[in-house]
């Protein structure tokens, strides 16, 4: 299963009492879950997938916690390599509260459309593989977060901010312990950080099936605006010159726009309209990687075709979605 065959190789980081949890989704440096330590409680933010939350318990335990410490299990948005594994942190964390936007949390009380569209999208196989079993979640253990709500912890303050353009229900998560936000996929894909770059390398993440580039704007605008000092993404690790990267994301959100105005202009449908996003983000990404000055070798450079793929299944779905309001 995802992860286990690593489990052990890579220590959590701790870092201004944040601590990054390598889950080793699909592989290593791919995707984080965070754990924060406050007067004697703990809160999970971003559960990953079932198989990554022995990861998270163990996490925990070097902390020096028990599970029935865990105050929150908090999730950014529902993609399951963010939600999956919530049903079974819950179940080993009897006292956690499970934390998400108002429009996920009927899903992770009753997950059957949620995984219907998974399947849809990636085939039973992929979801049996990666994410399965998902379960549902007692309704009385999940709570909405309205948009700028608060929410003490301990000394901290914790505030929940609604940033759409990737998700529909993904939120944002502002720690006034460490002046940090975690950033779901609002603040894109920064898992090939440690590549030589002259400046941040991050690509905007459109994978299906809400991407709306407007939208993804105004939610970098809006988490650059809290004045925080370090960035969390999910997709990797933490993140220092916020200035900077908001700057080479919104140029990669520009590019990837254009791509998606392409498309609707092109009046193509299924994969050969799929094969031209991909065509198009893989442009979009060669002419980011030059903008950044960064360096790929060959196995990072698959990953990033990967990455192209991904992304241009979110922007086929939104062309074909404008294009059939446009013929409406």
């Amino acid at each position: 299963m995802p992860g286990h065959a690593n489990r052990g190789q890579s220590m959590p980081v701790s870092e201004n009492s944040v601590i990054t949890i390598d889950c080793h989704y699909l592989r290593p440096k791919h995707s984080a879950a965070y754990l924060l330590v406050e007067d004697g409680q703990a809160l999970f933010i971003e559960n990953s997938t079932v198989h990554a939350v022995p990861l998270l318990l163990e996490a925990l335990e070097q902390a020096g916690l028990r599970r029935d410490q865990v105050r929150y299990a908090i999730i950014t948005h529902l993609h399951l390599d963010h939600a999956g594994g919530t049903s079974a942190l819950v179940r080993e964390c009897p006292n956690a509260t499970v934390l998400a936007h108002p429009r996920a949390t009927r899903h992770l009380v009753d997950p059957e459309r949620l995984i219907a569209g998974v399947k849809a999208v990636y085939g039973d196989e992929e979801f049996e593989r990666l994410y399965a079993p998902i379960l549902p979640i007692d309704e009385r253990r999940v709570r909405a977060m309205a948009d700028s709500e608060t929410l003490a912890f301990g000394q901290r303050t914790l505030t929940f901010l609604h940033t759409l353009g990737h998700a529909k229900h993904h939120m944002c998560i502002h720690d006034s312990g460490s002046n940090s936000v975690f950033t779901g996929d609002s603040f894109g894909i920064y898992y090939l950080a440690e590549r030589r770059s002259e400046r941040p390398f991050l690509l905007c993440s459109s994978a299906p099936t809400d991407f709306d580039p407007e939208q993804a704007r105004a939610s970098v605008r809006r988490i650059m605006a809290t004045g925080a000092q370090r960035l969390y993404p999910t997709h990797f690790g933490a993140l220092d010159d916020v200035a900077g990267a908001g700057e080479v994301l919104l140029e990669a959100i520009d590019r990837v726009d254009g791509v998606l105005t392409r498309a609707i202009a092109s009046d193509l449908t299924g994969d050969t309209l799929l094969r031209f996003c991909e065509d198009g983000v893989r442009e979009a990404q060669d002419a980011l990687v030059a903008s950044c000055g960064a360096q790929f070798d060959e196995e990072e450079r698959q990953i990033l075709d990967e990455e192209a793929h991904i992304n241009a299944q979110g922007l086929a779905f939104a062309a074909e979605k404008r294009m059939a309001e446009q013929a409406g």
